[in-house]
């Protein structure tokens, strides 16, 4: 089943056309990359799946269900982390995530408590659950969004370069996190130039390039097969010999 879909989008900005996508699909149950060098118009994508910008012509359903712009609910199916720490500096770590996990409907104490302590366990920060985020280094603090981005068990993980900022180990945590909520029925939208990290956990990878999809879909495991790496193939896609 696909858990999303994107049907004729096009994003505008003064006639000039930055983003143009005829269809894409992800499946339920699957991690799926989203590769493609810089300006290729993968933040916009994800932007838009995110409501954070509106198309100009096109729709997405998510969950069987079109997007309504206007009344995003289905934000609160989502989980989003950017490129950047998305925290409120001002909130220590503990209060940042409760006040996450009330935001996204989640109201019995227990329950949070259990969930922000399971996370924090695995990113290895519990000892900084009373610290004033704008005072944790920038790995600390994108580990805080991440947590952010699954405190609620959301249907979607939708990620643009998550692991900036992290360390080899926080990387190792963030992949088996994914791998771990994937087995359980989650599924993953993975914009990453870490291109190792999709060849290790990805099932199948989407290219883009100037704004056009140019590859859909396509079994990582298949470009294992052929020999080849996810960098390779990706440069091939994007240099025209593929």
């Amino acid at each position: 089943m696909d858990i999303l879909i994107l049907k004729n989008i096009k994003k505008m900005y003064d006639d000039i056309c930055v983003l143009s996508i005829d269809s894409l699909s992800i499946k339920k149950g699957t991690i799926s990359g989203y590769l493609g060098r810089n300006g290729a118009g993968k933040s916009t994508t994800i932007k838009i799946i995110m409501g954070i910008i509106t198309p100009n012509q096109g729709e997405i359903t998510f969950q069987n269900e079109i997007m309504d712009y206007k009344n995003p609910t289905h934000k609160k199916y989502i989980g989003y982390c950017p490129d950047y720490p998305a925290v409120f500096d001002k909130l220590t770590v503990i209060e940042h995530l409760n006040f996450m996990a009330y935001l996204f409907g989640l109201k019995n104490p227990k329950q949070i408590e259990t969930k922000i302590e399971k996370y924090l366990k695995h990113f290895e920060v519990e000892k900084y659950k009373y610290t004033l985020i704008k005072n944790l280094s920038r790995g600390n603090k994108q580990k805080v969004a991440i947590i952010s981005s699954i405190i609620h068990d959301p249907a979607l993980l939708v990620y643009d370069e998550p692991t900036l900022g992290l360390d080899p180990l926080s990387i190792k945590q963030f992949k088996s996190m994914l791998t771990e909520y994937t087995s359980t029925g989650g599924t993953v939208f993975l914009s990453s130039h870490s291109l190792d990290i999709i060849e290790e956990i990805a099932d199948t990878v989407s290219i883009i390039n100037d704004g056009e999809i140019v590859k859909k879909n396509i079994s990582v495991e298949q470009i294992r097969n052929s020999l080849t790496s996810v960098e390779d193939y990706l440069i091939s896609v994007v240099e025209g010999r593929e």
